[in-house]
């Protein structure tokens, strides 16, 4: 299921993918160190037209009042716990851990300024680490039974893990490998065909994203 969700997702959307890849690769130098984060280059440059452009968030971003310099301060605020999750990917993570659950707390929060709702965090939370944090919708949500906060986006992220690795680890057995390589497999595998090699790998959270958004309005 995970795999025929993703294919559906990519054979439809692959062209607007273009953009999702060039804001991670434009904020790759600020992923490692937030505290390099500037608002007109990377905040109202990259992430802000991300959200308006692939996201369909115009209205979402385009309120009065939005603060983007306040969006900026907090995420440099927050860096040490975006570090401590930075080089991990959702395999990695155990979120039953004090350290860890607060860390996505502080990131979350961080991001939950005024204007900027529950789905937008999400996305801004993934260009800031694809590997960890999935993104999400109110469908979504909807379909897990999770609210739009932050205990609600651990849980949600938790749910994720538990929920991918069961798949994963049917297909390794089937293989006689690892999960991981599995997971590493997929990655690689999935992506169109249609974007090119350059474009060859996305992260196992944005595809558990791309299976949860088509699932949620065609069903499979």
């Amino acid at each position: 299921e995970l795999v025929e969700g993703v294919r559906n997702f990519e054979d439809s959307f692959w062209f607007v993918e273009y953009l999702y890849f060039k804001a991670l690769e434009l904020l790759g130098d600020v992923r490692a160190d937030l505290g390099r984060l500037e608002t007109a280059r990377h905040v109202e440059e990259i992430i802000k037209m991300f959200l308006i452009h692939w996201g369909g968030m115009r209205r979402t971003v385009g309120r009065e009042g939005l603060d983007w310099e306040q969006l900026t301060r907090r995420l440099r605020e927050a860096k040490d716990a975006f570090q401590k999750l930075y080089g991990k990917s959702l395999l990695d993570i155990d979120f039953d851990n004090v350290e860890v659950r607060d860390a996505i707390m502080r990131t979350y929060e961080a991001v939950n300024i005024k204007y900027i709702g529950a789905t937008a965090i999400s996305k801004i939370l993934h260009l800031l680490n694809p590997e960890v944090y999935v993104m999400w919708d109110e469908r979504i949500r909807r379909k897990y039974r999770v609210r739009g906060n932050a205990k609600g986006y651990i849980d949600f992220l938790k749910q994720m893990k538990k929920e991918v690795e069961e798949a994963l680890k049917e297909r390794a057995r089937e293989k006689e490998c690892s999960i991981k390589e599995v997971a590493e497999e997929i990655c690689r595998e999935l992506p169109s065909k249609k974007l090119g090699k350059e474009y060859s790998r996305k992260t196992l959270a944005k595809l558990i994203d791309e299976y949860n958004w088509w699932f949620v309005r065609y069903g499979l």
